[in-house]
């Protein structure tokens, strides 16, 4: 669940009205407030976090070999599929290299057909046939390295995705390795989010999510939780957890945000209060005001989780406490109040 930052949702409640608490209003007329009477409310154990689509597997698409780049056939965001031509350099060498090679073999093969019948007839020397078979045997690996390097002039898709980068330019020339465009899966999405510590123990592999994507217009998919992280980030002190997409389709890509709801902690009972009616004091603590006795007291809380229907207070209140909601800008401790 989404932690409140109370620094910020608080400090415009600081009660600027008062100039201490000590300060009574006896003499004066009750301060008119309402009031909220707390009561405890049933809460699910439903976690809410934010997270971002990535691809199960993705790859680099890069040529073997150098070259100058020929033609590039994809553009980001395109459909592909496997075996797709995603780009060509320029084969005019490697082709010429092919036709040399292929020339070589055609001697070789000829060379080997008469050889092996004059070997047959017994007017070949055995070491001559030796040598002519090792011939051919060269000129059979030369073609096929010739063949293979042509063949590294096409760069095809090596499974169906969508072309998430594109760096390649006709006319540049690229070095083995270097990448032209990325490839990622549309197969197997995932959803990695950040869960923190205190709440990471609710979290299990296999536990079932709810999945929203507000750039589909909030279309809603389900997942799994398959990978709970063991180390937490030295920072936010928050654990990275991946779940997987179970009902994914095309219109799911990498790098949308994604508002995961995951049940965790059985639902409970809890002191619920709307949050701007939670203050934060000069010494940085939370605080309420109560009605007691027809007199305003100031009440130091404890509060925990942010709900869609407000703030927790774990300490702090008990059944039946009436909750100043109106009004608390204007009592100090000890102001007379009417209801």
């Amino acid at each position: 669940m989404k932690r409140l930052y109370y620094a910020m949702l608080m400090c415009p409640l600081l009660l600027t009205g008062c100039q201490g608490e000590g300060m009574q209003s006896t003499g004066k007329e009750p301060v008119q407030v309402k009031v909220f009477q707390v009561s405890a409310t049933s809460v699910d154990g439903t976690g809410h976090f934010s997270g971002t689509v990535e691809e199960k597997s993705g790859t680099a698409l890069s040529f073997s070999s150098a070259g100058t780049l020929s033609t590039m056939n994809v553009r980001l965001g395109d459909r592909v599929h496997r075996g797709q031509t995603i780009a060509t350099l320029d084969e005019t060498s490697a082709r010429s290299s092919h036709e040399a090679a292929q020339a070589t073999l055609l001697q070789a093969e000829d060379a080997y057909r008469r050889m092996k019948t004059l070997h047959e007839k017994g007017s070949l020397a055995d070491i001559k046939w030796v040598e002519v078979q090792s011939q051919l045997q060269q000129a059979r690996s030369a073609e096929a390295v010739a063949r293979k390097l042509l063949s590294d002039c096409r760069l095809v898709a090596p499974f169906d995705g969508v072309i998430s980068d594109k760096s390649g330019e006709v006319g540049q020339t690229v070095l083995p390795g270097a990448a032209v465009a990325r490839l990622v899966s549309t197969v197997g999405q995932q959803v990695r989010i950040a869960v923190p510590e205190g709440e990471i123990g609710d979290i299990a592999v296999g536990q079932k999510a709810r999945i929203a994507v507000p750039a589909l217009d909030g279309k809603v998919f389900q997942g799994t939780v398959t990978e709970r992280g063991v180390t937490a980030d030295a920072f936010s002190r928050s654990y990275e957890v991946k779940l997987r997409v179970d009902d994914a389709d095309a219109s799911l890509l990498p790098g949308m945000v994604a508002e995961v709801s995951l049940t965790g902690k059985e639902g409970h009972t809890a002191y619920v209060l709307p949050p701007h009616i939670v203050q934060l004091d000069e010494t940085n603590c939370t605080f309420v005001w109560v009605a007691s006795e027809g007199h305003a007291e100031k009440r130091r809380v404890v509060c925990g989780d942010y709900t869609a229907d407000g703030v927790i207070v774990d300490e702090g209140l008990k059944e039946g406490d009436q909750v100043i909601v109106e009004g608390q800008q204007k009592v100090c401790e000890g102001t007379k109040i009417s209801l």
